[in-house]
């Protein structure tokens, strides 16, 4: 069976569709669907009834940006950028009543990270940026919660932290895994929801196997082998590196390798259990 992804489904209504990368002219008009895809379509082929159609279904990106916002729009919406760097990504999907709340809303996260990069990507999207120095999360969902309070505005948030990588392919996995995110006052690692996602996204494989290519690709025997030892000794790295009668120092090497090569840290909880399901789908396939 041909399952067609969303830009198909949207191709099939309006042939001259584009994607950001083949053409980010001002004469087409962008879109972001609830599942993250981003599609443009010219701005003359479109009449105002189809316009407003499409604004039921899709949310208008934002176009008219100063120019430090448009670079960080431009490099979230490509896999060209790559930080070399250790870097957080945190996506905000907003809720709020009137335009007020959104500006008072931005004017806190400025306030609280003043250091962070903070793209307004559409009016109910908003993605931040950290580099180096991360603000605690703890602190960070107590400010959401006075934000819910105050200014009427909930934020269902998800984040990865990185030693380094591509930042346009991390954000189209938030954009996927976003409607997992309930409560809006907790940030979501997008490691816990990718962990859902795959137990209960059965129908959707070509997605499944787009979120995990990276993972799977570094999926030999050797490192099976090693995840298979840490995972049956709880993590435990002293244990586990006794146990394939390898030096802890190596052990944590190798570790270390995986996760700039994956973005998922098999020492942490969350990252673990993740990696530990992957494996266990990628053996039965």
């Amino acid at each position: 069976m041909i399952v067609l992804t969303t830009y198909d489904r949207i191709k099939s209504i309006f042939p001259n569709v584009v994607h950001r990368a083949e053409d980010a002219s001002s004469d087409v008009r962008w879109y972001q669907a609830p599942d993250g895809t981003i599609f443009g379509l010219p701005k003359m082929e479109l009449t105002e009834r189809e316009r407003q159609l499409l604004e039921w279904s899709a949310t208008p990106l934002l176009t008219r940006l100063d120019p430090q916002q448009a670079k960080w729009q431009d490099r979230l919406l490509t896999d060209t950028y790559r930080f070399d760097r250790p870097f957080r990504l945190m996506s905000l999907v907003l809720h709020y009543q009137d335009h007020e709340a959104l500006e008072q809303f931005l004017d806190v996260l400025a306030d609280f990270m003043p250091e962070a990069e903070i793209i307004l990507m559409t009016r109910s999207h908003v993605e931040i940026i950290e580099t180096d120095q991360f603000v605690e999360l703890n602190e960070f969902e107590d400010v959401l919660r006075a934000i819910a309070s105050d200014c009427y505005v909930e934020a269902h948030v998800i984040y990865s932290e990185r030693p380094l990588g591509v930042l346009g392919t991390l954000y189209q996995q938030h954009q996927t895994l976003c409607p997992f995110a309930r409560l809006s006052t907790k940030a979501y690692p997008a490691s816990q929801l990718l962990y859902h996602y795959l137990l209960q996204r059965h129908e959707t494989f070509d997605v499944r196997s787009h979120l995990t290519a990276a993972i799977v690709e570094a999926l030999d025997k050797t490192t099976i082998e090693l995840l298979e030892a840490l995972f049956a000794n709880s993590l435990n790295v002293s244990h586990t590196a006794k146990a394939l009668f390898m030096h802890r120092n190596t052990l944590n090497y190798r570790l270390d390798r995986l996760y700039e090569a994956t973005g998922y840290d098999a020492r942490q909880f969350y990252d673990a259990g993740l990696l530990q399901l992957i494996v266990t789908l990628h053996k039965s396939e």
